[in-house]
This record gives structure tokens, sequence and C-alpha cells, in this order.
């Protein structure tokens, strides 16, 4: 790690304000620029940043955190990512639930889920089970390519993916009823 970054986490496990501000001005742009990339527009970034920061400050603070490995930034990212998986898990519960993720499958109420949601549950139904493995593992669990071959039996990363594009083509066929 820099120096800076050194005297940067002493500051901030003192409680420094400026160390604060100095970590929300440095990281700020790469910050919005990182998650607004890989993020829907109903995502409200300047929140998440806040909110990551503050995280952040509160750890160096109340917990006195040393950083062993890794930067205040990739510290600050992680927290973000972390963030934004919670807030995505909250949204999608319900519909995850459907889809059989959770053992209430059946008590969720079908009147509060759009056209959309359902037309893709009465796909995701359709599938086969290998189908609906490799979707799961990728959407749902969030794994790579790489961790899906070390769990499943697909011979390479690339028959994953072929499989994974394949099975989502065909879900996006059953949703649109043969259209697309």
């Amino acid at each position: 790690m820099a120096k800076n970054s050194i005297t940067l986490e002493d500051r901030l496990r003192k409680g420094d304000k400026q160390a604060l501000e100095e970590v929300y001005v440095q990281y700020k742009r790469t910050f919005l620029s990182f998650f607004g990339s890989r993020t829907e527009g109903n995502v409200d970034l300047e929140d998440l940043y806040q909110d990551s920061v503050i995280a952040l400050y509160q750890n160096f603070v109340l917990k006195n955190l040393q950083l062993k490995k890794g930067s205040l930034k990739t510290y600050l990212f992680a927290i973000g990512k972390n963030k934004l998986a919670a807030s995505f898990k909250e949204k999608y519960t319900p519909l995850r639930q459907e889809l059989g993720f959770a053992e209430t499958f059946f008590e969720i109420d079908e009147t509060q889920l759009s056209i959309e949601q359902k037309k893709l549950i009465q796909g995701y139904i359709k599938l086969g089970e290998k189908c609906k493995e490799i979707l799961r593992l990728y959407y749902y669990r969030g794994l790579t390519d790489k961790e899906i071959v070390e769990q499943t039996e697909y011979k390479d990363e690339n028959t994953s993916k072929s499989n994974r594009s394949r099975c989502l083509k065909k879900l996006k066929t059953l949703i649109h009823g043969g259209t697309k």
C-alpha cells in the first residue's frame, strides 16, 4: 500500500473528518463511473456512494479497521458492491421466491407481479433442469463461468457460457412465445 493511504487510514481510525472528506472527493468520480456502467438507471448512485463512504468511515472509527490486503479504494468498492447486492436482493426477493429459490414458493401474491414477471416465471418453469441450474447459478448466485465449471459437470468455461447463452435464448423464446 502507498504511504498516503496508510496515513489516510490512520486519520480515519482517529475520526478525522478531513480524512473522510478526502476519501469522499478522491474516489467519487471513479466509484460513480464504475457502478454506473454496471447498474440500471433506477439505482441512485449518489446515495450508494454516500452510504458506502459512511460505512467505510464507521468501520474505521468504530471497529478500528486495519486493512491487511488491498487499498482504501478496493475496500470502498467492495462496500458499494455489497450494498448494491443487498438492495437488489430486497427488490427481487418476491420474484426469486416465486422462481423456487426459497421454500415459500406458494406464499407469493401473484397480483403484485407485473405481466413480465409472470411471463418470466412461466417460461422459467418450462425450462429443463440443466437450464434452470445454470441460469440460477449465474444470475441468482452471481457465479462466474469458472465457478460454475467447478460446481457442475461442464468441461470448461466456454461450454458453460455457450450453454447459458442457449438457455437464455430458450427462455426468451418461451417468454415471447416464439416471436424473438
